[in-house]
């Protein structure tokens, strides 16, 4: 009885545990701050695809931890600015610069990415996929690990 007892006991302690497990990775992950410092591919604005046909520059961003900057472009023109973690979900963007030039027809994703940042609240990393989102959990922004 002790010993149905005591396997009864780690079995339940086990099932809590990959449920918390679970819980945390259906809510962003452990979301590793290793995850998130390299360059990533701008596939998804405001829940529409990016057309990366015809960009003059690679639609993509760099986190650098070193300088806390995040750092690439839409397409068009280059963008900078700094970034802060705050928890193991949250970001804070600076207001984003950007060079001016014009892209006849491409401007619209970056015009987007400048106008959805200043709502970027949560990162998370899951299945190669950074999710950048609003503080109440919608995503804003989905990118892939660039090649």
């Amino acid at each position: 009885m002790k010993k149905l007892l005591t396997i009864c006991a780690a079995f339940a302690a086990t099932a809590f545990m990959a449920s918390c497990s679970n819980s945390n990775k259906a809510a962003g992950g452990s979301n590793s701050e290793a995850d998130l410092y390299k360059t990533w591919q701008l596939v998804e604005i405001d829940g529409l695809p990016v057309d990366t046909a015809g960009l003059m520059r690679p639609a993509q961003f760099t986190f650098d931890k070193a300088n806390s900057r995040i750092s690439g472009s839409a397409g068009c023109n280059m963008i900078t600015g700094g970034f802060t973690l705050e928890a193991p979900n949250r970001i804070t963007l600076s207001k984003l610069a950007s060079t001016r030039m014009m892209c006849m027809g491409k401007m619209e994703y970056e015009d987007k990415f400048l106008k959805t940042s200043e709502n970027i609240k949560t990162w998370s990393v899951t299945d190669g996929i950074l999710t950048l989102g609003t503080a109440d959990g919608k995503t804003l922004v989905r990118l892939t690990a660039a090649q």
